[in-house]
């Protein structure tokens, strides 16, 4: 079993796609590395995961793949928060409104 997953980016859209798209779902059914390889998962990519995710069947229903889809967004989300820190203007009124403390 290979170690190997799809970039975030490229997770994000396949779930999309697969939670929306019912032509995207029917290729993907018949084969999956082709799908992949249509919303530019890299053929490096593509080779290297596990080939018994990339055998042909049948997906999940489309609001359980959104749902998935909905939960690695929000999880993408809270990975990549970042801290804005306050600045405190000490010059209201006069000098240079660049400068901050």
């Amino acid at each position: 079993m290979s170690g190997t997953r799809l970039p975030k980016e490229h997770e994000l859209n396949l779930l999309k796609k697969l939670s929306s798209d019912d032509a995207y779902r029917a290729r993907f059914e018949k084969s999956p590395a082709d799908a992949l390889k249509e919303i530019g998962v890299p053929d490096s990519t593509v080779s290297s995961l596990d080939p018994a995710s990339l055998k042909p069947g049948q997906l999940a229903d489309k609001s359980a793949i959104a749902d998935a889809h909905s939960k690695l967004d929000q999880q993408s989300l809270l990975g990549h928060a970042c801290m804005v820190f306050p600045m405190l203007r000490l010059n209201y009124g006069g000098g240079s409104p660049d400068k901050a403390v």
